[in-house]
């Protein structure tokens, strides 16, 4: 993206202050923070497009780790040199860290209660973020995509993640079944398309 088009420039301190905004706020997983991400690296700062936020959301759950910080290592790598994107990752990682140790030892002390409440308020939230950032998805994907060949998709993707017990349930592996079930799909559709086309042809010929 064009520097001119930043309404914030990237800069090390800005990133720095981006990253402990994302881990402060942010509650859950990569997924769920993924929304938080875009709602600034995308749509308010300008540091990334839409289409290379959505590859960085694919690649991120293909990998293993959090996809939060490799999203955000990804966008300091791309606006800072190498040693300053190492710096400012690790730097503005560390407050976290830190007050996540501190959280489970003060957790010790606090009556049962009080951390159920805790811990419903979060999965609403966090549960509410993933049906949005998903619907958003689902938009966008049946535009290119068959509804019938979305629904296999994701009740493979959904049984997987029900019924693989870990350390066998990795993202990956659900990508590669995905890419192997559409591909088989988008093969025997081409080989119907063509031999469709080369009987018309014969027929004209005839």
């Amino acid at each position: 993206m064009n520097k001119k088009e930043y309404t914030k420039p990237p800069t090390f301190w800005n990133i720095f202050l981006f990253i402990l905004l994302i881990t402060f706020v942010g509650f859950g997983g990569g997924n769920a923070i993924m929304p938080v991400i875009k709602r600034y690296a995308v749509d308010k700062y300008k540091w990334l497009d839409e289409d290379e936020f959505h590859q960085n959301v694919v690649l991120t759950n293909m990998l293993p780790g959090p996809a939060a910080i490799q999203t955000t290592a990804y966008i300091a790598f791309k606006s800072l040199s190498k040693f300053k994107a190492y710096l400012v990752v690790s730097l503005a990682s560390m407050p976290h860290t830190f007050f996540a140790v501190g959280l489970i030892f003060a957790f010790n002390k606090i009556p049962t209660q009080y951390l159920v409440v805790v811990q419903l308020g979060v999965l609403v939230a966090i549960t509410g973020a993933l049906l949005g950032f998903g619907y958003n998805y689902f938009k966008k994907g049946k535009k290119v995509m068959k509804l019938s060949l979305w629904l296999v998709l994701f009740f493979t993707t959904l049984l997987f993640s029900l019924f693989v017990p870990t350390p066998y349930n990795v993202p990956v592996l659900v990508m590669i079944l995905v890419i192997a079930i559409y591909s088989t799909i988008f093969i025997i559709r081409s080989k119907k398309s063509k031999k469709i086309e080369s009987n018309e042809i014969k027929k004209g010929i005839e």
